[in-house]
């Protein structure tokens, strides 16, 4: 009787345990996926995660260099304090205050890679081309 019910309990576990697992994918599936109200995009589309993505494709269209997108990302790793510090700055601030400082900002950076002999002005107007067209289609 003793086993017959510890098979029972086990049975019962294994079903549930299953059922569990063949729901929850499906379920965590039709989740949808929101950009925190603290994280705001700039104009350019190109928040930090998405980085290597972007070096990888303008490597692909040609409009940099390997050594460039090398060069790049070890530039960008140099600035990460001051850049943790610019987050601080505006966290206090307003979604519409943090928008408006990107745009402002961000253009910035790559004028900075460009100053630093990374890129030039012509990879840089591409790269700001290409930047518009991706926020267009999103």
């Amino acid at each position: 009787m003793l086993k017959r019910k510890f098979a029972q309990g086990f049975l019962s576990a294994v079903l549930f345990g299953s059922t569990l697992l063949g729901f929850g994918p499906s379920a965590a599936a039709n989740i949808e996926v929101t950009t925190p109200p603290t994280q705001v995009y700039d104009q350019a589309c190109h928040g930090k995660h998405h980085f290597q993505e972007m070096m990888r494709e303008l490597v692909e269209q040609k409009i940099i260099t390997q050594e460039q997108a090398d060069q790049w990302v070890k530039f960008r790793s140099s600035k990460m304090a001051e850049r943790k510090a610019e987050r601080e700055k505006i966290k206090n601030m307003s979604p519409e205050e943090r928008r408006a400082y990107w745009q402002k900002e961000r253009p910035k950076r790559l004028d900075e890679v460009v100053k630093e002999g990374i890129i030039t002005k012509e990879q840089a107007e591409q790269i700001k081309e290409l930047w518009s067209k991706k926020c267009k289609q999103q």
